[in-house]
């Protein structure tokens, strides 16, 4: 099969396992658009309560999603947004603290990684702080090495624990023959060829 027929197979596969259902990830997938900034498992939030420095906190966001915090308990912070997450405080704090102003904010984002191996300068674990495409992740591992042949395998797991396998063509996707931009989610492996 020439390889800009399988550049669009493999678009179309990963976008028909996309639409066959939901897949749980450590976060709601980001949006190329730009979405809002979701809370990731392992972040560091930072929440302040106004006039009460004993209930203002830094807390991480534990790997199973939620948060602890005196008077309000325990709550599940991962896939909100600030805001939201602002919104619930609030109102869990209210029948203990009249007018209660809570804020949120983000101290370090620890979240979800891909993974770039094979035939790059600096293999290893990526921060997914935003949408990234392929090649972005393959720039990030400081390009392909002289000995890469132009083969891209991607990997990303699937909610049922089986693993979606799909051959790239690393020319074919810096050239811009992709149907769009292929990004990538928190856990896709990337092993450049």
């Amino acid at each position: 099969m020439p390889s800009s027929k399988r550049l669009v197979f493999a678009t179309i596969l990963l976008a028909g396992a996309a639409c066959a259902g939901p897949v749980k990830s450590e976060r709601p997938e980001a949006r190329p658009d730009g979405g809002e900034y979701r809370i990731g498992r392992e972040d560091v939030l930072e929440v302040v309560v106004w006039h009460e420095p004993e209930l203002t906190r830094v807390v991480p966001v534990r790997p199973d999603g939620k948060i602890s915090l005196p008077l309000a308990g325990e709550m599940e912070a991962a896939g909100k947004t600030p805001a939201e997450l602002q919104q619930t405080l609030t109102k869990s704090l209210s029948p203990y603290i009249h007018d209660a102003a809570v804020a949120v904010l983000v101290r370090e984002i620890n979240g979800p990684r891909v993974y770039v191996l094979g035939e790059v300068t600096k293999p290893g674990g990526f921060p997914l702080r935003g949408p990234m495409s392929v090649v972005q992740a393959i720039a990030l591992a400081g390009g392909r090495t002289e000995f890469a042949n132009g083969g891209v395998r991607w990997l990303r797991q699937k909610s049922d624990g089986s693993i979606d396998r799909v051959e790239l063509s690393f020319d074919d996707l810096v050239k811009g023959e992709a149907a769009g931009a292929l990004w990538l989610r928190g856990g896709d492996v990337l092993y450049v060829q």
